[in-house]
């Protein structure tokens, strides 16, 4: 992705549209653990690293991922 952003000559952050997903599944009621993993984090509590175990095929963490996708589209 950020060959691409270079290549075209587009200024962008990605931490920025990081902080953008991360926020907007956080105000969509997804876990913030869930999110992390999402974002390729590893979680800092022994639970969440070696237990919690999301099921990311979930309706509703599609379902948001989804709907993000078609307000960055149309905006």
């Amino acid at each position: 992705m950020k060959m691409m952003v270079s290549r075209n000559n587009i200024d962008m952050r990605m931490s920025y549209c990081r902080k953008i997903f991360a926020t907007y599944l956080r105000m969509d009621r997804i876990e913030s653990e869930t999110i992390d993993l999402l974002q390729g984090r590893i979680p800092k509590s022994v639970f969440a690293r070696h237990y919690y175990r999301p099921d990311l095929n979930n309706n509703r963490i599609i379902k948001s991922i989804n709907d993000l996708s078609k307000t960055i589209i149309s905006g």
